[in-house]
């Protein structure tokens, strides 16, 4: 049998560790992405909070539009008439008037992508403005936090102080607009982008049976069991 030559095996021992270390780091630079879709009342925003706790990474909400507003140099207020707690088809007029321009929606969404790919670089937990669906194809976990239109009316009226008959129209509105927000800013860019359609989650939680304070403990084992590598998010000091 022919001895291996101790030169060439240590260059193959070393060549292997060098290999092994870049692929560590480039996997160590791998963000750590979750989108969190929410119905009103079901407490998706302290889920969100507590998740980004939990992982140590930020969470951003109205940021995202405050970004995609400063991405097309618009004013946010002037975003909010899209943004998805507005019904769309009324505040397409509405920014038109404000604007004086015919291509509004596209200018929200343009200013949305790159708000939404821009925040992608880097760890975060991001809230609704359908950033599930512009991050479609990448390495994120993408949650749903849903409930039904009777327990989330019933928080809502404990928080606000409304009956539980305004909660439930007030939760009504505000899904039924979120849905039409994604409908209208995304209808034309994929086949199916209801807020309804299971398969663009990966994990769908309805806080009628699980306590919204016990979803986060949910959703990072289910990122753990999707291949998710969450230690390699430092501890908070």
């Amino acid at each position: 049998m022919a001895s291996t030559d101790p030169y060439t095996f240590l260059k193959t021992l070393i060549a292997k560790d060098e290999a092994e270390a870049y692929a560590r780091k480039r996997e160590a630079h791998t963000p750590l992405v979750v989108t969190l879709s929410r119905d009103y009342g079901a407490r998706g925003e302290a889920i969100a909070a507590k998740l980004g706790e939990c992982l140590g990474i930020p969470v951003y909400d109205r940021e995202i539009l405050e970004r995609a507003a400063e991405k097309v140099k618009v004013e946010a207020f002037k975003l909010e008439s899209h943004d998805e707690n507005v019904e769309a088809g009324v505040s397409t007029f509405l920014y038109s008037l404000l604007t004086g321009t015919g291509g509004e929606m596209q200018t929200y969404r343009r200013g949305l992508y790159e708000a939404v790919l821009g925040l992608a670089k880097q760890d975060c937990v991001m809230v609704g403005r359908g950033a599930h669906l512009i991050l479609a194809g990448r390495k994120v976990f993408r949650v749903r936090i849903v409930g039904s239109k009777v327990v989330c009316a019933g928080r809502v009226a404990a928080e606000t102080g409304m009956s539980l008959e305004e909660a439930k129209h007030k939760v009504y509105e505000i899904n039924n607009k979120r849905h039409k927000s994604i409908q209208n800013l995304f209808e034309d860019c994929f086949e199916h982008c209801s807020l309804e359609f299971a398969k663009n989650f990966d994990l769908i939680i309805n806080t009628d049976h699980i306590a919204p304070e016990n979803a986060a403990p949910i959703i990072l084992l289910a990122m753990q069991q999707a291949g998710f590598d969450l230690r390699k998010i430092p501890p908070k000091t």
